[in-house]
């Protein structure tokens, strides 16, 4: 399980990011928190760090950028980060595709006190958290369009998720196996089934199969 020792809240409202970092400093006190409304300044913070770190950034911040890649670029320029999404939309498209390009968690920012602790819990200690009223994982699942090599393009937990799906093993089986909740594998397989484009878990082992004949 990933252990994280420092977080950096970059939102480009003071009131927003300043309040988050109470929060997260008030529920992991020996956790280092720092603040930040520059993107250029967050990844010079976190590349700067050994040990794994949490970025927690603001839906509205453009991630987008040639010399950033979005959440994938990031994650693969720097292998010790974790990325949490803080936004007010409750959307699946949204939360889907943030998970499924690495995000660790989607969180809405009116969440009550209660569950937005819970959210933090999950993700400072390495576990996906996405709010249950975006939608049923299992039975609402809006597919992406799907590329040539989206299957490489799935984060390694997903793929992990994927081929203990292609053994016949059920939600609950896979998270006894990955040592993860079941809640999370449902998660890993909705943004699994978003980036290959398939609705449902036979047309997502067939994928599979195929690239492996």
């Amino acid at each position: 399980m990933t252990i994280i020792s420092a977080a950096l809240v970059l939102d480009r409202q003071l009131l927003c990011r300043a309040g988050l970092a109470a929060i997260v400093q008030h529920r992991f006190p020996c956790c280092d928190v720092e603040l930040s409304a520059d993107l250029d300044h967050a990844r010079a913070w976190i590349g700067a760090r050994s040990r794994p770190v949490l970025l927690i950034v603001d839906g509205d911040i453009d991630l987008g950028r040639p010399d950033v890649g979005g959440i994938r670029g990031l994650r693969s320029r720097y292998p010790l980060l974790s990325l949490a999404v803080m936004d007010w939309r409750r959307d699946q498209r949204v939360a889907l595709r943030a998970i499924g390009e690495g995000a660790i968690g989607y969180i809405p920012k009116d969440l009550e006190q209660d569950e937005m602790l819970q959210a933090f819990d999950l993700v400072m200690s390495g576990q996906v958290y996405i709010p249950s009223d975006v939608g049923d994982f299992e039975q609402d699942i809006v597919p992406g369009e799907a590329e040539e090599g989206s299957l490489n393009a799935l984060t390694g937990r997903q793929r992990e998720v994927l081929t203990h799906m292609s053994m016949g093993k059920s939600n609950k089986e896979i998270g006894r196996s990955l040592r993860i909740s079941e809640s999370t594998v449902k998660v890993h397989v909705a943004a699994a089934f978003r980036q290959l484009g398939v609705h449902n878990r036979v047309g997502a082992v067939a994928m599979l199969q195929r690239r492996s004949a």
